[in-house]
Formats: C-alpha cells, sequence, structure tokens
C-alpha cells in the first residue's frame, strides 16, 4: 500500500500514559506487528500496557490511520537523558570535540538534557515502530517527522526540543550514514546477540559450540559462582522485594558514563503482573543474604536479557554477572528462543560467552533549526570507542552462521 504524499489523509494519534491504555485498539497494535514479521519484545501490547501505567515514565502510544485502518504504530517517552565522562566512551577525530564536550559538561562532568525518544528507553535494538509493509522507508520517516513534535505529554510538561529515533541495525561497514534528510546519525555502543542453535538442549550443547578458551572460561565461571544460591521468584516475592532489587541495580547504573532513563520497582512489579511468567525474575544469594538479581523477557523468537544488580565487589571473587549472562543464555535454551539479546553494555564480557556484536545507529532531530545544523556539524567527530572482541563461537558454530546471515551486508 502506498502512502500519498498528503498528510491529511494519515491521522496520527496519541495515546499518554495511562490515561490512554484504554483508548488504543491493542489487538489491532499486535496484529500489525505480526504482519510486520518483526517480533519485538518492547512494542508487544503487554510491554506497552505495563509501561503506560507506570507512574515514573512520561510514555505514549502513537497510532498512524488511514480511512480507519492502523498503518503504523510507535513508542515514544520523554526521558532524562544524562552523559558522565563522554570522552571515555568516544573515538574522537577532533581536537576541539574534547574541548566542547568538557564544556557542556561542566564543572561537575555531568550533561543533562530532555530528549523525546522514538523506542524503548530501558532496551537496545530495533523497537521504535512498525508499518504495514507497503509503506515506504521515506514515508515511515516523513510520518514520523511531521508527528513528532506535535503532542505534549499529559503530565504537563513540554515538548522537548529534541528527539531520538532508536535504534537502526547497521548492514554496512565503516562510519554511520545519514538516512534521511533532517536526521542527524549517530553511533554508540553495539547490541550484543547470542543465536543459540534449536538443537540445543542443555549447558553442554552451548559449550559444545565455544572454542576451547571460551569454554574452559565458562567452567571455571561455574566454578567460582557455585555458592551462589539462584532461585526463580515469584510474583509475590517480587512485590515483597522488588524495593531491594532496585537497590542492588543502583549500584550498578551509577557507574554507567550515560543514562537513558531508570528503572524503577514499580515497572518490575507491574511487568510481572502483565506478562507472567513471560517475565523472568532470578534471584541470587549468598551465605543467606541477597546478593543480586537478573530479568528478562521472554519474547515470541527472543529472551531479551533486561536488567542486572549486583554487588560489585562480587564480580572478581564469586563472577556473578558472569554467572548472569550464562543464565540469561540458559533461559533462551530452555524457553526454545531463537536468541538471547544481551543489550549494550560491558561488551567484552559478553563477547567472552559467544555474544556477536551488531551496530546500532540512533538518528536524532532538533526543532530548533539552527541548532540541528550546529549538532550535526559537531557530532562528525562523535564516534564510539572500538573495544577489541573476543571470539568464543566456534568458526563453524551456529551463532556465527546466524549472525553472518543477518547482520553483515
Amino acid at each position: 500500500m502506498k502512502i500519498e504524499n498528503k498528510t491529511s489523509q494519515v491521522q496520527p494519534t496519541w495515546y499518554w500514559n495511562s490515561e490512554g491504555v484504554d483508548g488504543v485498539d491493542w489487538s489491532a497494535w499486535d496484529a500489525l506487528i505480526e504482519r510486520s514479521e518483526v517480533p519485538s519484545v518492547f512494542l508487544d501490547s503487554r510491554m506497552m500496557q505495563s509501561l503506560m501505567r507506570c507512574e515514573t515514565r512520561n510514555i505514549a502510544a502513537v497510532v498512524w490511520n488511514k480511512n480507519g485502518q492502523m498503518l503504523g504504530i510507535a513508542q515514544v517517552e520523554d526521558a532524562i537523558a544524562e552523559s558522565l565522562n563522554l570522552d571515555d566512551h568516544i573515538a574522537v577525530k577532533r581536537s576541539w570535540f574534547s574541548f566542547i564536550s568538557r564544556l557542556l559538561h561542566g564543572i561537575e562532568g555531568k550533561f543533562r538534557f530532555r530528549v523525546r525518544v522514538i523506542g524503548p528507553v530501558l532496551g537496545s535494538g530495533m523497537h521504535s515502530s512498525r508499518w504495514e509493509k507497503g509503506v515506504s522507508d521515506s514515508d515511515q520517516r516523513r510520518l514520523l517527522s511531521e508527528t513528532v513534535f506535535t503532542s505534549a505529554s499529559n503530565t504537563g510538561s513540554g515538548i522537548p526540543k529534541v528527539a531520538m529515533l532508536k535504534d537502526i541495525p547497521i548492514h554496512y561497514s565503516g562510519q554511520r550514514q545519514r538516512l534521511h534528510p533532517g536526521w542527524i546519525p549517530l553511533e554508540f555502543d553495539p547490541e550484543m546477540l547470542l543465536h543459540l542453535d534449536p538443537e540445543w538442549q542443555n549447558m553442554s550443547d552451548y559449550m559444545g559450540q565455544l572454542n576451547t578458551k571460551a569454554r574452559t572460561k565458562v567452567k571455571r565461571v561455574l566454578k567460582v559462582s557455585e555458592d551462589l544460591k539462584v532461585s526463580l521468584w515469584s510474583a509475590e516475592k517480587l512485590d515483597n522485594n522488588a524495593d531491594a532489587l532496585i537497590a542492588l541495580y543502583g549500584k550498578v547504573f551509577e557507574r554507567s558514563g550515560f543514562r537513558l532513563g531508570k528503572l524503577h520497582a514499580e515497572e518490575l512489579i507491574e511487568s510481572k503482573r502483565t506478562w507472567g511468567d513471560d517475565f523472568v525474575v532470578l534471584g541470587y544469594e549468598l551465605e543467606g543474604s541477597l546478593v543480586g538479581f537478573q530479568c528478562a523477557y521472554r519474547g515470541k523468537i527472543e529472551m531479551e536479557a533486561f536488567f542486572v544488580g549486583f554487588f560489585p565487589e562480587l564480580v572478581k571473587s564469586h563472577a556473578i554477572y558472569q554467572r548472569m549472562l550464562i543464565e540469561f543464555i540458559l533461559l533462551g535454551i530452555e524457553g526454545k528462543s531463537d536468541r538471547v539479546n544481551m543489550g549494550r553494555t560491558a561488551l567484552d564480557v559478553k563477547s567472552s560467552i559467544g555474544a556477536l556484536p551488531q551496530r546500532l545507529q540512533c538518528d536524532v532531530h532538533f526543532r530548533n533549526p539552527f541548532f540541528h545544523a550546529l549538532v550535526s556539524r559537531f557530532t562528525r567527530g562523535f564516534d564510539p570507542s572500538q573495544p577489541i572482541l573476543k571470539n568464543a563461537l566456534k568458526a563453524d558454530s551456529h551463532g556465527k552462521r546466524r549472525h553472518s546471515e543477518i547482520h553483515s551486508s
């Protein structure tokens, strides 16, 4: 279906926060995702409703209709972005970049700003929108550009001055490219993915496709972490201990260099209520005390590793974080998932257990034309640092074949 270049024929509607939950035809929403043939944990109607009901978030479901037919959907959130020590995460190509970066971050080394995010604030990957197959890429971006600054939240807050579209996979080599006029391309850390062999039944099957060095490391992680007691949490236990999990999450969150949004106890509780067994929470105890947790969403084809929290000192003494990554893989195997999406932090550790990088591009658009041009010029020297990642999988492994097939040009 070709969308004519007449915006009056396509009507966008915004549904903000809890007041908007009952206004969306969620059956039609999920049916559109199904027809797109690109499943999404973060656009799933269960996720949207659980997020929109959270008082700590400021989120909208956006629907584009034409003649009563749903043509496109998007998740939009007004959030606070906070940057700390940006230079540590950027491969600087121009000397003046560091100077301007230090100027923006000030004496405290902190730069905060409001941003309208199209896509999941607390997730990574292409979960921003879905469209009917006949809607071209150029029409999708045109409609998004015309719509993104047209609605203010029902909380009374103003419309942010900048919008960020997350996360467009980069299927080519070399520097990121400008895909659409009026949008500035930025690249941050890649998302780490592990494609699961459908014949895997257990840990031994997974380890059989690791090279010798990686297999030895996984065995060591299992040995060092064996004093940790791992348990599956019920909704009741989560309700009673959500604040303790957020305290553990804070020990990891406070170490990050760039923050976009923040996890709250309410979101964990609402996710469990809405998703049931498909929202998995594992607790970690050591000598009877809670020392860590991890949570994940089980989608139609993917296991979405969400958030973790733990005492940082246990990374060396008990390999707690490495153990959590392995548990994410086991959850994916048990759930017959096609892949585990591990997010875009701790790249080296994730690569050591078989995850492979998928480059992602974020496009930004400013309301002010002058500032848009200034930022476009400024960000030409903005490239992510490129760490040398480990090669854990055997050359003929399913993970390497599948990753190459989907994520390489």
